[in-house]
């Protein structure tokens, strides 16, 4: 492996066994740009031409610290679904428990069914909807993996995964705007868990489009299974609805695809609840994400993390307004002009100097890197900057409209805006039913101005919207 393909910091030590259960020596390692860690290794085996594998890692084992949803159980499951069932899988070729390495497959296809034509994206679509169909309607009594409980009552069917992410880490962060949004919609989610399920089956966890490959119009493997568990149904449907959001595959409306799901798997739609579990995986997303962009680990694609928590409290509470018929809200927005900087390169009306540090990593830094990930740091890295510069200029006039709404809500004046929080997050337990709507909207308001502060991070997604479903 020479200077220029040397990884920035997988672990050496497990380098010896990826040659050994490859039957290669590695040629290149290169860190992956997306969310969950993943490494592409390319390895001479004596084939005609190298061969690359997917490499997963997982930290938190590898440090001793497991947790409900690792990769050492969403391995087990991928071997299992690849040896047993027709759902197309990659291929597991080994796992280390040292080191809490996979290696998988490289599957054909690509992860971008928004960037192609519409008759692709629903021939794809139907033939996942097969898929779907097909996993839901799999015996969970016996298919026997170990760590996957099946739910003994219909409430548990939700509750046991919202206890899957209560990680008492999270209670140590600073409490944030996003903090109060997922405490609330932990709060909510128990206000209104459904009481019955059709019928128990494997759920994917976090399926749709971008978390399957596809070629020639078709499904060519189904990925990324950490958050599969036993449950209900519409837990997947609202997971689609989610994975649609942000690639957006449907044309605007799942309905066609669902009727056709619900007919091969032998379900019924319930409406309601596919809303119910849209909240629900996107309150998931709030009340875990702030372990990722409060206190990151600096391998970590930070910037992509905080425009994807933005995108998801905002969308959050339009799944909780779409469960109570609530159109978005009118409210006070930050006035912030088109052009912050008034026409002048480099600093803004106070002086500071973000505008010039983000030219600075765009344009002499970013362009002189050559492995992608760092290239992508660089300008990850440029976002926040210009973030933070819209943070210094109307950072206090959020929070000031923010502080004002929790003291009303409450009904009580608070120091601070961290008193209020705290307040507020307090108060929580004894939230009654009737309070919901007005608790929505002030959140929707807080994730609408902080999504206008985030401009720089989350107008990748700016194309993105809920689909609909009848």
């Amino acid at each position: 492996m020479n200077d220029s393909t040397k990884p920035l910091s997988f672990p050496a030590a497990a380098l010896p066994w990826i040659e050994s259960a490859t039957g290669g020596r590695i040629l290149e390692l290169t860190r992956m740009v997306v969310r969950r860690e993943a490494w592409r290794v390319v390895v001479d085996d004596g084939s005609a031409t190298p061969r690359s594998w997917f490499l997963r890692i997982d930290r938190a084992i590898a440090a001793g610290k497991p947790y409900p949803r690792d990769l050492a159980r969403e391995t087990g499951l991928i071997r299992f679904l690849q040896a047993n069932t027709g759902i197309p899988t990659q291929r597991i070729l080994g796992w280390n428990d040292e080191h809490a390495v996979a290696i998988q497959s490289f599957e054909p296809g690509r992860a971008d069914l928004h960037n192609v034509s519409r008759e692709e994206q629903h021939d794809v679509m139907m033939h996942f909807m097969d898929i779907m169909a097909e996993m839901h309607s799999l015996d969970v009594h016996g298919i026997g993996l170990p760590r996957f409980e099946i739910p003994p009552t219909p409430e548990q069917h939700s509750l046991m995964e919202l206890h899957a992410v209560d990680d008492p880490r999270l209670a140590t962060l600073p409490v944030d705007s996003s903090t109060v949004l997922g405490a609330f919609g932990k709060r909510w989610l128990l206000n209104h868990v459904p009481t019955s399920v059709e019928r128990t089956v494997l759920l994917q966890g976090d399926t749709g489009p971008g978390n399957f490959l596809f070629e020639d119009h078709r499904v060519t493997a189904v990925v990324d299974w950490e958050w599969a568990h036993y449950g209900d149904p519409m837990e997947d449907v609202g997971n689609l609805w989610v994975r649609d959001f942000f690639t957006p595959s449907c044309g605007g409306d799942l309905t066609p695809y669902i009727r056709h799901y619900t007919q091969n798997a032998g379900i019924t739609l319930d409406r309601q609840k596919a809303i119910y579990y849209l909240v629900h995986q996107l309150v998931r997303s709030v009340f875990t994400l702030p372990g990722l962009v409060r206190r990151p680990d600096w391998r970590s694609t930070v910037a992509l993390n905080l425009g994807y928590q933005a995108v998801c409290d905002i969308t959050c509470c339009e799944a909780l307004g779409m469960y109570h018929s609530l159109a978005e809200p009118r409210f006070e927005l930050l006035d912030i002009p088109e052009d912050i900087h008034d026409g002048r390169p480099g600093m803004n009306e106070d002086g500071e100097l973000y505008q010039l540090l983000s030219e600075q990593l765009e344009r002499g830094i970013a362009p002189e890197l050559h492995n992608d990930f760092a290239r992508n740091m660089a300008l990850g890295a440029s976002g926040i900057t210009r973030y933070l510069e819209r943070r210094h200029l109307y950072g206090a006039a959020a929070d000031s409209l923010e502080h004002s709404g929790i003291d009303a809500i409450l009904g009580v004046r608070h120091a601070s805006l961290k008193e209020a929080r705290q307040a507020f997050m307090t108060r929580l337990p004894q939230l009654q039913a009737a309070d919901e709507e007005r608790v929505i909207r002030h959140c929707w308001g807080v994730a609408r101005r902080n999504m206008q502060l985030m401009e720089p991070l989350v107008a990748r997604w700016s194309y993105c919207k809920l689909p609909t479903l009848n």
